[in-house]
């Protein structure tokens, strides 16, 4: 389930990068664009330190009429205001040496992970099987939903609505089935040292696959709980 944006922007907060200047990164009294790139870069890689996935960090160019004064102290870095937002925004870079100056750099961070996707079209009710969904890699800093990155998690529930072929499939578009409903009556099984005993029930609550709801026995009257096994069936373990 979504790993998101936020997480990145409380790691990174106060967060300072100081970046060596390289042999030939500033030349005569002009700070070089790729010394300042590289800086911004650093300090959006190292913020994705606790986060799920791969990340790749792209850096905007600077404009070409840009020229600054070659800092004599190590380049910092910072956060922005706003942050990243969705995996983009800017980076905070600036000389704190005898002729301070600061700029923003534009900066993309993409998180790449493996998620779960539709492998043909499905329709509105749909109940998912093995073969209808697959693994696929994605930028999961783009993702606004809760999503899966197993197959196992997804098998057995039900589409919302109709969902197009490599959709990544997430909580928004997905419910679980309900195997029993409320007042509707049941089979109880009790289990009780290797022997297996059937009731007749009614069913106190809507359940899907593994949910604990109330059963009343129609035999002899007593309110139990039980868990949800198959449609219409709930398991009493003693």
């Amino acid at each position: 389930m979504n790993h998101g944006m936020d997480k990145l922007r409380q790691k990174t907060g106060g967060l300072l990068v100081a970046i060596s200047l390289a042999a030939g990164y500033a030349t005569a009294d002009v700070q070089s664009h790729e010394s300042i790139r590289d800086a911004a870069h650093a300090h959006a890689l190292a913020a994705t330190d606790a986060l799920s996935g791969t990340p790749q960090v792209s850096v905007g160019e600077l404009d070409s009429r840009l020229k600054l004064q070659a800092c004599d102290v190590p380049l910092e870095t910072y956060d922005s205001p706003n942050g990243l937002n969705g995996g983009r925004g800017v980076v905070g870079v600036r000389c704190n040496g005898s002729k301070p100056w600061k700029l923003y750099v534009p900066v993309r961070v993409a998180l790449i992970e493996q998620v779960v996707v539709s492998r043909r079209p499905l329709i509105r009710g749909q109940t998912l099987q093995a073969d209808d969904v697959a693994l696929a890699e994605a930028d999961t800093s783009t993702l606004h939903h809760a999503y899966f990155t197993h197959l196992d998690d997804v098998v057995g529930l039900r589409t919302k609505r109709a969902v197009d072929a490599g959709d990544t499939l997430h909580a928004g578009l997905l419910r679980r089935e309900r195997l029993v409903k409320r007042g509707a009556q049941v089979q109880i099984v009790a289990t009780t040292g290797g022997l297996h005993v059937t009731m007749r029930g009614k069913a106190l609550a809507d359940g899907s696959h593994g949910d604990r709801i109330r059963v009343e026995n129609l035999t002899s009257g007593r309110v139990i709980t039980g868990t949800v096994d198959r449609r219409g069936v709930i398991v009493i373990e003693n």
